[in-house]
Formats: C-alpha cells, structure tokens, sequence
C-alpha cells in the first residue's frame, strides 16, 4: 500500500480574512485544527485510490506575521505603544497556542510600518499602514523546497494569492498534485489554472 504524503500550507492573513468574513468572529487553535479536518476530508473526495493510496498529513504549515509592537509617534504627536494593543495581545497568544498543535509548523514573517493614511470616508481620520514582510517568500521557498526534496506527493494550499502561481507550475513540474482550498473565496482563472484540483 502506497501512501500519499500530504503537506497543507495556510496563508494565515488569508485564512483570518475568510474566517472572519464567514463566522463573524477572531479563529481560535480549535479553528484551525478544524481547518486541517476539513482539508483532509476534502482530499479523500478527490481521491478515486484511498483504499490502495491513502492521505496521510506529513504536516500543516501556517505562514503569518508577528504583531507589531513598536511605538510610534501619532501625526497629532500622541505616543502609541502598539505592544500594550489588545489586538497584539491577541494575536500574540492566538499564534503561541498554535505551537501545540501536532505536525504543525508555524512560519513567522514581521509587520513593518509603512507611513499613516488616511481613510476615503474620513479624510480627517488616519490609520498607520501595515505591510507583511516575507510571509509569501516563505510559502515559495518551501513549496519549492518540498518539490526539489520529493518530500511530498500533494500541496494544499489554502489562500487566494495568485503571488503562487509560479511555485504552483514549479511543484507541479516536479510530479507534486497542486490543491486549492479558498474557503469559498472566488479565484481568479490564473490561479484555478496552475491547480490540480479545488476542494
């Protein structure tokens, strides 16, 4: 009996974005383990072979960013210390608990402060701009690195990035199945193209 060694990425920007949008709430580990369920029983659904060539999780990697916690000096010249945020301590002990989840790696890019804009409704209101700094190189260099090892026989990746696309042909060029699973987010063809099959 040959198995089918299966490796699911997880955009995590993506995946809260989503997940907020359809649970109208913050994810949690339980969240995410769910997500991996999910994933998995996708799979089963496109594999005509389970009985001979069974999915087996090798691991789940989860791509996202540290919060920020710097100060910064607001435009009207208030001092904001972002490390004492809820949203930091939020985000901070949401990525910890993931640490304890079985064949899980955690991924960890930076945020980095990009200037203050303003927003189109208000433009006498401003927000400092965010920017995820190499959380996509990350997701490329390890798909690449799985395709160049033959580590694994399946991808699944769960995002909607179209940024992919050319460790997608990459990884499909080296014999690896491609999966998408967008949490019911539209793809675009581009994307949909490179990909073996969507859950």
């Amino acid at each position: 009996m040959g198995l089918n060694k299966i490796a699911i990425l997880i955009d995590g920007g993506f995946f809260k974005q989503r997940f907020r949008k359809l649970n109208k709430k913050e994810p949690t580990k339980k969240d995410v383990e769910d997500l991996i369920t999910i994933v998995m029983q996708g799979l089963s659904t496109k594999n005509p072979c389970a009985a001979l060539h069974p999915d087996v999780l090798l691991r789940t990697f989860y791509y996202d960013c540290l919060p920020f916690k710097k100060e910064l000096i607001h435009p009207d010249g208030t001092k904001i210390d972002f490390s004492k945020s809820p949203t930091c301590t939020k985000q901070t002990a949401f990525l910890q608990s993931l640490d304890t989840i079985e064949q899980f790696a955690l991924r960890l890019g930076d945020l980095s402060f990009s200037g203050w804009k303003m927003y189109a409704d208000n433009p006498k209101k401003i927000f400092p701009d965010f920017r995820q700094k190499g959380v996509d190189m990350k997701i490329g260099l390890d798909m690449a690195w799985m395709a160049g090892k033959k580590t694994v026989d399946k991808i699944v990746l769960v995002t909607g990035d179209s940024d992919f696309i050319s460790p997608m042909k990459l990884a499909r060029r080296e014999g690896i199945q491609i999966y998408l699973y967008p949490m019911k987010n539209h793809l675009k063809h581009e994307l949909i193209s490179h990909a073996d099959f969507i859950i």
